[in-house]
C-alpha cells in the first residue's frame, strides 16, 4: 500500500484559522462565567488572524503548492487571503465593542467568524468544483447563525431567516450547475475541465460523443454557476437578500460579510470562470455584462430612497458588485487584476464605513438613520472627517483608492471593447454621489439636528405624529444609561476606523505598489 504524500504548506494559513478557531472555544469554555477571562477572545482571534496572514505571505515568497490537486496555493489565492484576513481583522476589532452587549456567547461568535474565514480562504484557493461547493457551505452556514446572533433584536432573526433560505436555494443552483458541468466533462477538476473543453486531456470523450448535449450541459452547467456565484457577490436578481440582512445582522457582522464574502467569491468566481470556462466566455461575457448593467443601476437607484444607513450601504454593496462584475467581463488578466485591486479598495472603504456606523450606534441598537449624521463635524470632527473619506471613496472621487479601483476596472472592460458598459458604469458613479455626498453634507452643513432631534422627540415616542422627523427618530432609539452620548466609542472601533481612512488614503495615493503586486500575483496564475 502505498501512503499518498500530503502536502500541508499549501493549506497552512487555513489550518492555523481553523485551529485559532478550536482554540477560541476551549479558552471560552475554560472561562466558565468569568468575563475577564473572556476579554482574551478577541486578541486570541487577531492574533490567529495575523499568524495565518504571516503564513500567507510566506507562502507568497515561494513556488505555488497543491493540496491533492484540490486546493492550491499561489500568488492569487494567498491575495485575496491576505484581503480576507484583513477584514476579519478589522471585523474583530469592531466585534470586541459590541459583542459583549449583545449576546453572553462571545466565544461561539469569534470562533464563527474564523470557521467563516476558513472557508472564504478555501473559496480563492479550491481547483476543484466540489471544493467550491464545501466551501461555499462553511462561510455560509457560520454566517446564517452570525446574522442572527443578537437574539433580542427580532430584525436579525428575521434576516438570519431570510439569508438562509434564499442560501439553501442558491446552494442549490450552485450544486446542480456542477452536475452539469461534470456531464459535459466527466471532471470537477478546474485544469482538467478547461483541457476537456479545449478538445485534450481523458475528458474529453464526454463531450465530443455527443456534441449536442454536451454542449446543452455546459451551457446551463454555467448558468446555474452563475447563479451561485451571483447570490454571493450580490448581483441581480439574486440580490434580494442584501438589504434585510445587512441591516438585521449586528453591524460588525455586516461590514465583514459586505466585504469578506464577496471577496472570497469573486476570488472563485473568476478562477472558475475564467480558467476551467473560457470555452463558454462569448456566452457568459454578455450574460455577465447585461448582469452587471442591471446589478449597477438597481443599487444605486434603490440607495437614493434610504433614510437607514444600513440599507443605504446595502444597496451601495449592490451596486459595487456590480461595477466589480465589469473586470470579469472581458476574462483576461487585467480584468482579474482590476477586479483583486476593487476588492483591496473596497475592504477599506466600506468597513471603515461601517465602522463609523458601529461607532455611532447607542447601546441596544443595530442600525441608525441618516439623520444620526447632522452636525457630526461639530461634535466629533474626526470621526466625521474618516466618514468623508470613505464616502468620497466609495462615490470615486478623485485621490482616494475608490477612484482608482473604478478606473482599472472600467479600463480593462474598455480595453476589449466593452464600452457601452463602461458608459453605463460612469453614468451610475454620477448617480451615487447624490447619497454618498449627502451623508457629507449632513454632517458638516446641518449643525445639531440630531440633538434637536432627540429633544423634541423625547416625550413623544412612538406617539409621535405622523410625518414628524422627531417622533420617528425617537421610536426607533433606544436611550444611553447616561442620556448625553450619541456614541458607543471604544478604543478598538477608533483603531478600525483609523485603519480604515489611512488605507483607503494610502491606497489612493500610492497605487502603484498596489498594482504591482497584484498584477504579479494574477500573471503567475492567469498569464499576461
Amino acid at each position: 500500500m502505498t501512503i499518498p504524500t500530503i502536502n500541508m504548506l499549501a493549506i497552512l494559513p487555513q489550518t492555523i484559522v481553523i485551529a485559532t478557531a478550536l482554540l477560541v472555544l476551549i479558552v471560552d469554555a475554560a472561562a466558565g462565567k468569568e468575563r475577564i477571562d473572556r476579554q482574551v477572545l478577541p486578541w486570541l482571534s487577531l492574533l490567529g488572524l495575523v499568524l495565518a496572514g504571516a503564513a500567507a505571505v510566506w507562502l507568497s515568497l515561494g513556488e505555488a503548492q497543491q493540496f491533492q490537486n484540490m486546493a492550491v496555493a499561489d500568488g492569487y489565492s494567498l491575495a485575496f487571503m491576505l484581503v480576507i484576513l484583513a477584514a476579519a481583522a478589522l471585523a474583530v476589532l469592531l466585534a470586541q465593542a459590541t459583542v459583549p452587549h449583545i449576546s453572553p456567547q462571545a466565544g461561539a461568535y469569534y470562533a464563527l467568524l474564523l470557521l467563516s474565514v476558513a472557508g472564504m480562504m478555501f473559496m480563492g484557493a479550491a481547483l476543484d468544483l466540489l471544493v467550491v461547493f464545501l466551501a461555499l457551505e462553511i462561510l455560509s452556514l457560520a454566517l446564517y447563525i452570525l446574522v442572527g446572533f443578537n437574539r433580542d433584536e427580532p430584525r436579525s432573526a428575521e434576516a438570519s431567516l431570510k439569508y438562509f433560505l434564499l442560501g439553501a436555494f442558491a446552494s442549490g443552483f450552485f450544486l446542480y450547475g456542477v452536475a452539469l458541468i461534470y456531464g459535459a466533462t466527466a471532471t470537477t477538476n478546474l485544469p482538467a475541465i478547461a483541457a476537456a473543453l479545449a478538445g485534450g486531456g481523458d475528458a474529453s470523450a464526454a463531450l465530443s460523443m455527443t456534441e449536442g448535449a454536451g454542449r446543452l450541459y455546459l451551457y446551463a452547467g454555467t448558468a446555474m454557476l452563475l447563479i451561485g456565484f451571483g447570490f454571493k457577490v450580490a448581483m441581480a436578481p439574486f440580490h434580494m437578500w442584501t438589504p434585510d440582512a445587512y441591516q438585521g445582522a449586528p453591524t460588525p457582522v455586516t461590514a465583514f460579510m459586505s466585504v469578506a464574502t464577496k471577496a472570497a467569491a469573486f476570488a472563485a468566481f473568476m478562477r472558475v470562470f475564467v480558467l476551467a470556462l473560457p470555452a463558454a466566455q462569448p456566452q457568459w461575457s454578455w450574460a455577465i455584462a447585461v448582469l452587471a448593467a442591471l446589478t449597477m443601476t438597481l443599487g444605486n437607484l434603490a440607495a437614493l430612497r434610504q433614510t437607514s444607513l444600513k440599507r443605504m450601504l446595502a444597496y451601495s454593496s449592490i451596486a459595487h458588485a456590480g461595477y466589480a462584475l465589469v473586470g470579469l467581463v472581458p476574462g483576461t488578466s487585467q480584468g482579474v487584476s482590476a477586479v483583486l485591486f476593487y476588492m483591496v479598495t473596497y475592504m477599506f472603504m466600506n468597513l471603515g464605513a461601517f465602522a463609523v456606523v458601529t461607532a455611532l450606534e447607542r447601546l441596544g441598537e443595530n442600525d441608525v438613520l441618516n439623520g444620526h449624521f447632522a452636525g457630526l463635524a461639530d461634535r466629533r470632527p474626526a470621526l466625521a472627517a474618516a466618514m468623508a473619506i470613505f464616502m468620497f471613496s466609495l462615490a470615486g472621487i478623485p485621490p482616494f483608492a475608490g477612484f482608482f479601483a473604478k478606473f482599472f476596472v472600467f479600463s480593462a472592460a474598455m480595453a476589449e471593447g466593452w464600452g457601452w458598459l463602461v458608459l453605463i458604469g460612469v453614468v451610475n458613479s454620477v448617480i451615487s454621489a447624490f447619497f454618498y455626498l449627502g451623508i457629507t453634507v449632513q454632517m458638516y452643513f446641518r449643525k445639531g439636528e440630531v440633538a434637536q432631534v432627540v429633544a423634541d422627540g423625547a416625550g413623544k415616542g412612538k406617539k409621535g405624529k405622523k410625518g414628524d422627523a422627531a417622533g420617528a427618530l425617537a421610536a426607533v432609539a433606544v436611550p444611553q444609561p447616561t442620556g448625553a452620548s450619541l456614541a458607543l466609542s471604544t478604543r478598538s472601533i477608533s483603531a478600525a476606523v483609523f485603519i480604515a481612512a489611512l488605507g483607503t488614503v494610502a491606497v489612493g495615493l500610492w497605487p502603484s505598489p498596489w498594482t504591482q503586486w497584484i498584477g504579479q500575483a494574477v500573471a503567475a496564475v492567469f498569464g499576461g
